[in-house]
């Protein structure tokens, strides 16, 4: 709706976003944002209040080697983009080790990965070290298409749903839980999108002779232990807590003087 600009600042680690919009806007860490001198991802949630000029959030690059304009693009601001980080290595060195170098061993190992499950060449000769280009290739894009299908009508038929957990082949991988059903369904496609390209990358659905049950998946749900906490700011009045123990990692964005949990999500460590 061009409500909204994300700034190249000249950072590796750092973008401007600015709403321009009536609306207050939320942003989701593994955002992948195409363009500017290099392909980011965004490092955190955060609420950018309507009007409130320029904020400062931190970004990875998810493409080595270049830092100059890509053929008609911008590398002033960066253009709109569906895709979010897929894999849950990449989506721990991103939120959790929060390390650029191991951003990109893990933006390596995606693409090195994908190209020998599909048999297709996922380096593209624009930039091979692009994660976003690579989510664009034709191969990779017929085959979710045919696991979207049957799944991406789901949240119409639970209205009070709020969020989606999902297992790979059997085992518990990931899951996001929103602060309200509208929310979860406007994020609904793009977190399908990444679950399905993590189990392409873990070599396709294989069937299991026991499948999950609802109580399973309930009881690591509520799994508790806690390690190690930490909280942090990232914009006025949200905070980010991080909570690992329990073999998992769980990372709550949060109205701070109200406790109300915008965006739960918990990763397996396993």
């Amino acid at each position: 709706a061009q409500t909204v600009t994300v700034h190249e600042t000249g950072s590796v680690g750092q973008l401007e976003v600015e709403n321009h919009g009536e609306e207050d806007l939320y942003i989701q860490a593994g955002d992948v944002v195409k363009g500017g001198r290099q392909d980011r991802t965004l490092g955190v949630d955060l609420v950018v209040r309507s009007g409130g000029g320029r904020i400062p959030i931190p970004s990875f690059c998810v493409e080595a080697q270049r830092w100059h304009r890509r053929r008609n693009e911008s590398d002033k601001v960066f253009s709109t983009c569906d895709s979010a980080l897929a894999s849950k290595a990449l989506r721990l060195s991103a939120k959790l080790s929060r390390d650029q170098s191991e951003v990109w061993r893990s933006v390596a190992d995606f693409q090195k990965t994908m190209s020998k499950n599909l048999s297709a060449e996922l380096h593209s000769a624009e930039s091979p070290t692009s994660y976003q280009l690579s989510m664009e290739h034709d191969a990779l894009k017929d085959l979710k298409r045919d696991y979207a299908s049957s799944l991406e009508r789901t949240p119409d038929d639970f209205p009070d749903a709020v969020g989606l957990a999902f297992a790979i082949n059997g085992k518990l991988n990931s899951a996001d839980a929103y602060g309200s059903h509208d929310l979860f369904r406007r994020l609904w496609a793009r977190a399908l999108d990444a679950a399905i390209t993590e189990a392409i990358m873990e070599g396709g659905a294989v069937p299991t002779e026991h499948p999950l049950s609802c109580e399973e998946v309930d009881h690591w749900l509520r799994k508790s232990g806690e390690d190690h906490t930490s909280v942090s700011e990232t914009t006025p009045g949200v905070w980010m807590r991080t909570v690992r123990g329990a073999g998992r990692v769980t990372f709550d964005t949060v109205y701070r003087d109200e406790e109300q949990i915008l965006h739960r999500n918990i990763i397996s460590l396993g």
